[in-house]
């Protein structure tokens, strides 16, 4: 398999941004006073309903499947030229960093505004720090990292076994299991499935997503085949009926109306500046620092944030104020995180690494 070269995907880090920015704004302008059952519901306190922000942000959850698609590309792109032990280190500085920093500033403010007691606070902390895949954890945004860590354990099984070459056909199989549950779906009515957590971490809901990235990579820098292209229409297509679904499923627990058009227009015109920004030299250093701050951004923006909104709006600040200021303070602690405290625990990660491959008896 042909080498390619270092390089960042300016494109794709803007995207990323983008869609962490649209699922902020969905749980600030719309689900928070929409589902106030839910953490950053209860964390807001009664919020009046917001209609007419409501309908600019109530497709914003969409992505959540774009960053699916963007992982299955970084981690195939990432991966070829990668060991086992390299992939893993390198998974571990990513995720790690910013949960072991944003869980406990959930928590602390959590038990400020009297969403959750000590003893439970403790509990859903130490079930997110070490990655639990099930609920509870201190956020409910938590959920995807059992998702992502599941396809990062398929890529890792085909390094540790000398099978990376195999990636596109497990793509392959992945994306099209994904693809045959969603038409079961709908044309057998598996409703009860579609918020299944154990189909969620064994990729059947999401795995046309990650496929569609690997996808995505294979023309990018392998080559474009009739098959290739033919599967990534599939997995389009796929993608495309598990957000019809996600909008039943959400429609399912709140009474304030959602469409699944605005989401699937908004996920097909991602797709379509992923792929037209691979095609285009966008090498700007700060992408990358953009690119890096979303996933503390994501981590960290929902409870949190809602918290600040529930206050601002209790002292008399207009709600689209409140939500600004929120959203503004969210950068801008995400992009302090990113920047200034995960790089020192990677270097503490690495150190400890160092000293252990010290004392590691030569073999």
């Amino acid at each position: 398999m042909a080498s390619q070269p270092k390089q960042t995907f300016g494109g794709v880090d803007l995207l990323r941004f983008i869609a962490a920015v649209m699922v902020m704004f969905y749980h600030y302008g719309f689900w928070v006073w929409a589902y106030p059952d839910g953490m950053a519901g209860q964390a807001a306190g009664v919020i009046l309903p917001q209609r007419g922000l409501g309908q600019f942000t109530s497709s914003g959850w969409v992505g959540v499947p774009i960053f699916f698609v963007i992982s299955g590309f970084i981690i195939a792109f990432s991966a070829e030229n990668s060991t086992p032990l390299m992939f893993v280190w390198a998974r571990v500085k990513r995720l790690g960093p910013a949960v072991w920093i944003c869980a406990p500033i959930t928590v602390i403010v959590a038990l400020f505004v009297g969403t959750t007691w000590p003893h439970d606070a403790v509990l859903k902390l130490l079930r997110t720090e070490v990655f639990w895949p099930f609920s509870p954890w201190v956020d409910s945004v938590y959920w995807t990292l059992g998702v992502e860590i599941a396809f990062y354990s398929i890529v890792w099984a085909l390094l540790a076994t000398g099978r990376f070459y195999l990636i596109e056909t497990v793509a392959a199989i992945i994306g099209l299991a994904s693809g045959v549950f969603w038409v079961c779906f709908f044309v057998f009515g598996l409703t009860p499935l579609a918020e299944d957590r154990t189909l969620d971490l064994i990729l059947i809901h999401h795995g046309c997503f990650f496929a569609l990235g690997v996808m995505i990579w294979l023309v990018r820098f392998k080559g474009m085949t009739a098959q290739r292209i033919g599967l990534s229409l599939v997995f389009v297509a796929a993608g495309v009926l598990q957000i019809v679904s996600s909008v039943s499923a959400t429609q399912a627990k709140i009474t304030e109306p959602m469409y699944a058009l605005p989401p699937i227009i908004l996920f097909l015109l991602a797709i379509g500046f992923m792929v037209a920004s691979l095609q285009v030299e966008m090498s700007w250093a700060g992408w990358r620092k953009v690119g890096m701050m979303t996933y503390p951004l994501y981590l960290i923006h929902d409870l949190v944030g809602a918290a600040v909104i529930g206050k601002l709006v209790f002292s008399g600040v207009n709600y689209e104020v409140a939500m600004a200021i929120s959203a503004a303070l969210m950068i801008v602690v995400s992009w302090l995180i990113a920047v200034e405290a995960e790089p020192r625990i990677r270097e503490l990660l690495d150190s400890l690494l160092f000293r252990y491959r010290l004392r590691t008896p030569t073999s």
